[in-house]
């Protein structure tokens, strides 16, 4: 029939026994993949910094008005 597909041999390289390189199927560090509606930056600002000062600030405060004390 001419729109069956034939069966795929299977390949040269594993029938010879060479050596596959993961390296050639995994990027490193790559972007992950994004929706299509995604309109955010693709350097968007990491907020955590700030909320992590501002939540640690007041520890600090305290902790250096008490040394004043002691």
């Amino acid at each position: 029939m001419p729109g069956c597909r034939k069966l795929e041999p299977v390949p040269t390289s594993a029938i010879r026994g060479e050596r596959v390189a993961l390296a050639r199927y995994v990027r490193v560090r790559a972007r992950p993949p994004r929706a299509a509606n995604d309109n955010r930056r693709l350097a968007a600002p990491n907020l955590w910094h700030w909320a992590l000062l501002v939540g640690i600030a007041p520890t600090i405060g305290i902790v250096a008005a008490l040394s004043v004390l002691l």
